[in-house]
């Protein structure tokens, strides 16, 4: 286990610098982008909680708890996230699924809050990159993904602090105090069974307590996350105590957030995807002789975790999420895969089970080599990691420290261009020698997938949610209080005949900070990255290392030459790199640049002009060669197959 390294910021501890920004952040400091994910991480965290509920097992949890509109906030968000939980319905980011704590906490103390629209989305954004950021520390450790209870300590208290406008001094005790006992997940309880939804619930009643002792005084340690006996040491096998801090207001965590079509864990979201789309070939189940399902080394090694467990129709949900089987048989047999597909009847019919028999797994390495090179769910935190990420992953599996890109890419330092790379191909083969095949790069939602609004409109309604939410959700920074808690409530209580009221736009409780004016607009060019990066798998490798190489000393100088980017540093590039890291290398420098931009003070315009316009043409004729090239082999296939 690697030790993080002492504190170079003149004794301003990890939570210090995390609580000084955090409590201090309000919305206009984060560009549209990022605020667009705020909303839709709302209505998919709202949709997963109402599937939830209709679940046996979220009936169970508000006869325990109590429901999410309940006047206790407290017993209202452990009610919440454990509905939101127990399908494995909701959204995640790099690191942590956030949303849990970060949106829970704030949705249910808005109403006692009395908190506006803007004050509401503050609050979340404060707690996504304050929980985000934590949770990423410790990556590369025993925890991730929903195991890592400990992120809804940081979410817990960095959502009710900011919504209660605290000083940064509470921020500290109240994050000291729960990071001071937090949760270790164990394994069989996890993956088996109901007590899945104690990974959420109990660290944000410890968030919430911490919340309360530091605001009536109560002190904790600032240095806990650091301290040589701290949570770091103890949670991560190889700390990254930078990612706590690394780019606070330029590297959002936010846009980092993949959004759930299907229940179920992430790992196998692309193979639901893909046997989703075989269903429309017609095939006899009888007819079937096998599934093989290719996967990275996080798919085959959930589905082995899994079938080590008893999974079976009485199974618990939490099993039935991670059972890759069962769930691509459904999809298979269905066309989807829906919340109802977890539940009796659906989850008792024995065709399903007689076809999830038939299904296996096989490892991919050219899924795991893209699954490692993205941002999510490993990707920034193994380049943060260093020269430390090839003796971490060797330990965790062999196999992968083959697949590791190469260890000089630096971490991304803007997450606008993001991916989350969990591939898999589903091939169906015929007792009669035929053979169906689907391939995904990426599960439908994923970062880096494209548009996210509509998706997380379109699961809120197929949740059965009010019509109306979506669009109040798309006007919420200009909610007033009584606006805002007329949403929740239609949101959670489903009550579909309920008029809404006239919305009025209030004051904010306090004054923000205007959005500086960018002094290039970089629009344009963001929008040909875009484009380019849709279509890379046809751009020639010489275009794709000369656009890296630019965009690099464009950010590095302000100016863009021939001079900078000469023919031996385009041939060095390319004997090293090859076309995966080419194409990782254009997104990261991309986004860089863009970030650059982004901040670059008023005035300095002219310097960069010529060099923004060079470049959108170098990228837009590159993208649009690429075109021509992916459309011109796609021909040829054909005449090859029709031959």
């Amino acid at each position: 286990m690697t030790s993080a390294p002492a504190d170079a910021s003149g004794g301003r501890t990890l939570i210090r610098r995390l609580a000084e920004w955090a409590s201090d952040l309000e919305l206009d400091d984060a560009p549209d982008r990022v605020v667009a994910h705020l909303g839709s991480q709302l209505l998919s965290q709202l949709a997963a909680a109402r599937t939830g509920y209709a679940h046996p097992l979220g009936r169970r949890i508000a006869r325990a708890y109590g429901g999410p509109l309940q006047p206790d906030p407290a017993r209202a968000a452990v009610s919440l996230a454990m509905a939101a939980i127990c399908l494995d319905h909701d959204d995640t980011a790099y690191a942590g699924h956030l949303s849990h704590s970060c949106v829970t906490v704030p949705v249910v103390y808005a109403r006692q809050l009395r908190l506006d629209g803007r004050q509401l989305l503050t609050a979340i954004l404060a707690a996504d990159e304050t929980a985000a950021r934590v949770t990423a520390a410790a990556t590369l450790g025993p925890f991730r993904g929903q195991a890592a209870a400990h992120t809804h300590l940081a979410g817990t208290v960095a959502g009710r602090l900011r919504a209660l406008d605290a000083p940064a001094r509470t921020w500290v005790n109240g994050l000291g105090l729960a990071f001071s006992v937090p949760p270790w997940t164990l394994t069989p309880g996890f993956l088996s069974t109901d007590a899945k939804g104690f990974a959420a619930a109990a660290p944000i009643q410890t968030g919430l307590t911490a919340c309360d002792g530091a605001r009536a005084g109560l002190r904790g340690p600032a240095d806990v996350l650091e301290h040589p006996e701290g949570f770091l040491r103890r949670y991560a096998d190889v700390p990254l105590p930078e990612e706590a801090v690394a780019g606070l207001g330029t590297l959002w965590h936010t846009e980092t957030l993949s959004y759930k079509v299907h229940p179920g864990s992430a790992y196998i979201g692309a193979a639901v995807d893909c046997a989703a789309g075989l269903r429309a070939a017609g095939a006899d189940p009888d007819d079937i002789a096998e599934v093989v399902v290719e996967g990275s080394l996080l798919t085959s090694g959930l589905d082995r975790a899994s079938r080590a467990r008893h999974i079976g129709p009485d199974a618990d949900v939490a099993a039935l999420n991670f059972s890759l089987p069962y769930n691509v048989a459904t999809a298979l047999l269905t066309g989807t895969l829906e919340p109802a597909d977890l539940m009796p009847p659906a989850v008792e019919r024995p065709e399903r089970w007689k076809l999830a028999a038939k299904v296996r797994t096989v490892h991919d390495p050219h899924l795991s080599r893209a699954a490692l090179l993205s941002t999510a769910p490993l990707g920034q935190a193994l380049r943060r990691a260093g020269e430390h990420a090839d003796t971490w992953v060797r330990a965790a599996d062999a196999r992968a420290a083959d697949m590791l890109p190469p260890s000089w890419l630096a971490p991304e330092t803007d997450f606008r261009f993001a991916t989350k790379r969990l591939g898999a191909r589903v091939t169906v083969r015929l007792h009669d020698g035929r053979e169906l095949s689907a391939h995904r790069a990426q599960a439908a939602g994923a970062a880096g997938g494209g548009e996210h609004t509509a998706l997380a409109g379109e699961k809120f309604l197929r949740s059965g949610g009010h019509p109306e939410v979506p669009h109040m959700v798309a006007d919420l920074a200009g909610l007033d209080a009584n606006g805002v808690a007329e949403l929740i409530s239609l949101a959670l209580s489903g009550a579909a005949d309920e008029a809404r009221a006239e919305i009025s736009r209030g004051e904010r409780r306090r004054p923000g900070r205007s959005r500086r004016t960018l002094s290039v607009d970089t629009r344009a060019l963001e929008g040909a990255y875009g484009r380019l990066l849709g279509s890379a798998d046809s751009v020639p490798d010489r275009e794709l290392a000369e656009l890296a190489l630019e965009a690099a000393a464009l950010a590095a100088s302000g100016v863009l030459s021939e001079a900078e980017v000469e023919t031996a540093a385009v041939d060095a590039l390319l004997a090293s790199a090859p076309r995966d890291v080419l194409v990782d290398l254009v997104r990261r420098n991309a986004a860089h640049l863009l970030g650059v931009l982004d901040r670059m003070p008023a005035g300095d315009e002219g310097h960069w002009a010529r060099g923004v316009e060079e470049l959108r043409d170098h990228v837009e004729r590159a993208q649009s060669a690429g075109e021509q090239r992916g459309t011109s082999g796609e021909k040829s296939a054909e005449r090859a197959h029709d031959g």
